[in-house]
């Protein structure tokens, strides 16, 4: 599993190529925008969560930026959220789409030049990878169970409360975690 900073910059590119392609004509503009959406709601939730606070944890002088990055999340919420509801025929549709785009770049220039680097140089490999795993497992809601040891599967199985872990096996504890 990569690392938490490839993970995010990953996410970025995939977002950024699925607005790219919404600004074409004779694509789906709205299933693109909503795919988008799918994906950035928890992208930022899992960011303002645990990843900032790590940072700023880190790098106290950090504060500002994620203060920025948070409030930049919630301006494209606000701007997205406007366009889902709204016809992609509609006059502006577009306008607002490219200020998305333009937020959304602006953001992630940001992110990846000014906050990621503070991951790789304060935190250990380890670190990274487990705080990688838990982002997958916020954004996607999929748990990557063939990369964690079982010792992380029965801590993840208590906290979902599953009942016989202390019995199980690393396979069993990863089932009954991906089906909670």
């Amino acid at each position: 599993m990569p690392d938490i900073v490839e993970v995010i910059k990953e996410q970025h590119r995939q977002v950024d190529e699925l607005l790219e392609e919404a600004t074409h004509d004779g694509v789906d503009k709205a299933a693109i925008l909503h795919e988008v959406h799918r994906m950035l709601l928890p992208h930022s939730e899992a960011e303002e969560d645990f990843v900032y606070p790590a940072i700023r944890a880190k790098a106290a002088e950090a504060g500002e930026e994620v203060v920025d990055g948070t409030v930049e999340h919630h301006q494209v919420e606000e701007l997205m959220q406007n366009l889902l509801r709204s016809d992609p025929d509609r006059p502006g549709w577009d306008g607002t789409l490219a200020a998305i785009i333009g937020e959304l770049r602006h953001h992630v220039e940001e992110e990846e030049e000014e906050l990621l680097p503070i991951l790789e140089k304060s935190f250990s490999a380890d670190e990274r990878e487990a705080m990688g795993r838990r982002f997958v497992e916020a954004t996607t809601g999929k748990l990557p169970d063939h990369h964690h040891t079982k010792s992380e599967l029965y801590d993840l199985a208590r906290e979902q409360d599953i009942p016989g872990r202390s019995g199980m096996s690393k396979d069993e504890l990863a089932e009954a975690v991906g089906e909670a």
